[in-house]
């Protein structure tokens, strides 16, 4: 499977421009500074193109899913923002693999690990099968090992990329949840230490946590370039001064970028982009 670390493409939604312009200007010129190629996906309807599009395995192949996540269902207005990844892709002339059984869920629940890969426990609850027939579907469909972790039933998109990044090395990094749940968070990390040989949690030496600074872990990453995301806060620094020194070959290409106008809408880089690996000839 591609992980992040092998990616050389970025796609973002055309509407990310008109709804985060000031999230999108510094990502541009992010991606211009460090020689990152980047392109647009028309006919989006909305700008989380993570969750709709497909899920890499090789250069030329893209597991997909049906993405219809029940928050969508809350109103029409939600409603209307449901995207057709798999025509996307295909229409990128991308050839897309479907799962042996139709399989609901967001990309955004997909960590992309190597041999194995990360999921939150919600995608039981959105699909109506039985969980032993649900993990063998998901396992032989993206061909890798299936870890969940638990879901905290208050946050009701259940998506992984909220709570853990793979850091390379058969390493993991998961989000500060400590000041949500103490027991949750270390029942992430017990099944976590089950798969992988390090897990590490990032810290603030803060006294007054603010309610967004679990999106640093949701940056944006290629083969060459680390984004992260900051909100002028005090844990801003921390977390890219934690976050750099685990990935040290992103020492010399890395950058915090002010993601203010896009937090707001309950999503940060991760979310908001599609990263892909082409061959380049």
């Amino acid at each position: 499977m591609i992980t992040d670390f092998q990616c050389n493409v970025v796609y973002l939604s055309s509407r990310l421009q008109g709804l985060c312009p000031k999230t999108y200007a510094r990502l541009i010129l992010a991606f211009q500074k460090y020689g990152v190629e980047y392109r647009h996906l028309t006919d989006t309807n909305a700008i989380w193109c993570r969750d709709y599009m497909p899920v890499q395995m090789a250069e030329n192949v893209f597991c997909g899913f049906t993405y219809d996540p029940d928050y969508l269902h809350d109103s029409e207005e939600l409603l209307a923002t449901r995207t057709d990844g798999n025509l996307l892709c295909r229409g990128l002339g991308f050839e897309v693999k479907q799962p042996s059984v139709p399989l609901i869920l967001d990309g955004g629940n997909v960590i992309r690990c190597g041999h194995k890969i990360i999921m939150v426990e919600k995608v039981f609850k959105e699909n109506g099968y039985p969980s032993d027939i649900l993990k063998q579907a998901i396992e032989e469909h993206f061909m890798a090992e299936l870890i969940i972790l638990p879901w905290d039933q208050e946050e009701i998109y259940g998506h992984a990329d909220g709570l853990v990044r793979y850091i390379g090395h058969d390493r993991v990094l998961i989000t500060n949840y400590d000041r949500f749940d103490k027991q949750f968070t270390r029942n992430i990390i017990d099944i976590l230490q089950q798969h992988f040989t390090e897990v590490v949690k990032l810290e603030y030496n803060i006294q007054r946590q603010h309610k967004h600074n679990w999106a640093y872990i949701n940056w944006l990453q290629t083969e060459n370039v680390l984004l992260i995301p900051s909100f002028g806060y005090p844990e801003d620094e921390q977390a890219f001064e934690q976050i750099t020194s685990l990935m040290p070959m992103y020492k010399e290409c890395a950058e915090l970028i002010d993601a203010s106008d896009l937090i707001r809408y309950e999503g940060c880089l991760n979310c908001a982009s599609w990263t892909i690996r082409e061959t380049r000839w």
